[in-house]
């Protein structure tokens, strides 16, 4: 009976054959260009100016990652970035931990009110608060600041109320029993809500992450001092406007991918770590009151 089953759940042998071929199709499309930016930075400068696809270096050098490091001095605008990344993911954690465990609470008035309002955020593009931003940022002397770029965008709607989703799912008997025991609100937050949401955390806290060490919108608003700037910033100028961070006349394409490269190894590390969380984090927090 079960293996009737199995076969009648399965797709006819040309619907898989298609199916297949198109996911080929898919990660040849994707991966190729991934390819060529890696082989190209392990080339040679005079291999990485050449016209044409390169899948393979030939021979093989870190010239261009030496050059980058070195020449270009990448490793100031690297460790902006992973500052500027990690402290304000911390601190943007935090924010929403908290903001969802208070909107949690079924006895919170306005709550309702509260989460509606946390919404309609959301739906308002950056654009039109760019110059209002700059303007605040300006008065409180942020500008030209690493503090200026870890607070703004400390706290988003969709984390707090992502947390707050999750929080809601957690059995409200848990946290009644700590306080018949004389737990208070920030035990049961600290030893009880949070221990129960690894998941929820991982997930706000890797999407952070990777759109802090991606934003350039940002710095570019902010930041005009070339010392503080962070890698997307840097990477842009190296790609398009190479004199202005460079002091030299032409940086060779194998410098060029390299600084590539180091920009998205963290992340895809980062994300090999991650991705068993993003699953549960997602869909719970997905799971209306």
């Amino acid at each position: 009976m079960a293996k009737q089953l199995v076969k009648r759940d399965r797709l006819p042998l040309p619907v898989r054959i298609i199916n297949t071929a198109l996911l080929i199709f898919v990660v040849v499309l994707m991966g190729l260009p991934m390819l060529n930016v890696l082989a190209v930075s392990f080339s040679t400068q005079a291999k990485s100016d050449t016209p044409g696809l390169v899948l393979w270096p030939s021979p093989a050098t870190v010239q261009g990652y030496t050059f980058i490091w070195n020449h270009v001095r990448f490793a100031v605008p690297f460790f902006n970035t992973i500052y500027v990344s990690i402290v304000g993911t911390v601190l943007h954690v935090l924010m929403a931990s908290l903001a969802g465990y208070v909107l949690s609470q079924p006895q919170l008035p306005g709550r309702k009110t509260l989460t509606t309002f946390i919404l309609l955020t959301m739906t308002i593009p950056y654009e039109l608060t760019m110059i209002g931003i700059y303007a605040v940022n300006r008065d409180l002397h942020l500008t030209n600041t690493y503090a200026g770029l870890i607070i703004n965008g400390m706290i988003s709607g969709f984390s707090v109320l992502l947390m707050r989703n999750y929080f809601m799912g957690i059995p409200r008997s848990l946290a009644e029993s700590a306080r018949i025991d004389g737990a208070g609100e920030i035990r049961i937050f600290r030893s009880i809500s949070l221990r129960l949401s690894i998941s929820a955390l991982m997930t706000i806290g890797t999407l952070e992450l990777i759109r802090r060490w991606n934003n350039i919108t940002m710095t570019v608003t902010l930041i005009s001092d070339m010392k503080k700037w962070t890698l997307p910033v840097v990477l842009r100028y190296i790609l398009f406007d190479q004199t202005t961070t460079s002091g030299t006349s032409y940086i060779f394409a194998n410098a060029k991918m390299a600084a590539v490269v180091l920009t998205a190894v963290p992340l895809v590390v980062l994300y090999f770590f991650t991705q068993s969380f993003f699953s549960t984090g997602i869909m719970i927090g997905s799971i209306k009151e």
